[in-house]
């Protein structure tokens, strides 16, 4: 994904075939964050900076917790920093020298989606919503009954007018205002009544 941003040309990739102990890969990176240990990463996203078509600052990102791709919303861009989702992660990193401004763990498993509010970020993960600063301070935190996936084709997390609408993995049903506080829990109701068989209608 291609982004413009003053006079540089941003692209962020997710690099999965890239081999950290190899000196074979396709693309070479100027940088790369990874801590070493003995799990190998579950996700690998690269930012390549670009000014006048010439490449300036490059990184692959690596993480071992939940494995996260590259979508709009895995990153925003503004005030000459980039914040970007790497498994349970959020990095901060200053364009354009891809120096790490901060860099924290937010969801214990996977952040999937992060979005600008007013001045702030919400971060959509899988075991809890965030509302945080641009220097990575939680505002508040909202956990549901269950996880933030849901299985029948619901919209998880979106943010309408004033309002955060949120549906977990049995479709129950959050409302929450902007400073996290639920204004409305809507749990998924069961039809129970059994239907009558087709001979039964006309007893």
């Amino acid at each position: 994904m291609k982004v413009d941003y003053k006079n540089f040309e941003i692209e962020v990739i997710d690099d999965k075939n890239y081999n950290l102990n190899s000196t074979y890969n396709l693309r070479q990176y100027q940088k790369t964050y990874f801590e070493e240990n003995e799990f190998r990463p579950s996700s690998k996203h690269a930012i390549i900076i670009k000014e006048h078509g010439i490449e300036i600052a490059s990184v692959l990102i690596c993480e071992t917790n939940g494995a996260t791709e590259i979508f709009d919303n895995s990153f925003i861009i503004e005030n000459d920093k980039i914040w970007i989702i790497v498994s349970n992660k959020i990095y901060c990193l200053e364009i354009p020298s891809l120096e790490i401004i901060w860099r924290k763990e937010f969801d214990q498993f996977t952040n999937f989606h992060i979005h600008k509010l007013e001045e702030d970020f919400v971060i959509h993960g899988e075991l809890e919503i965030f509302r945080i600063t641009k220097e990575g301070e939680i505002i508040w935190r909202f956990g549901g009954l269950d996880i933030w996936i849901n299985p029948e084709g619901k919209n998880e997390f979106t943010i309408e007018n004033h309002f955060i609408r949120l549906f977990d993995f049995e479709s129950n049903e959050y409302v929450l205002d902007f400073n996290g506080k639920e204004l409305e829990f809507n749990p998924r109701t069961i039809e129970t009544e059994t239907k009558k068989k087709w001979w039964q209608i006309f007893s």
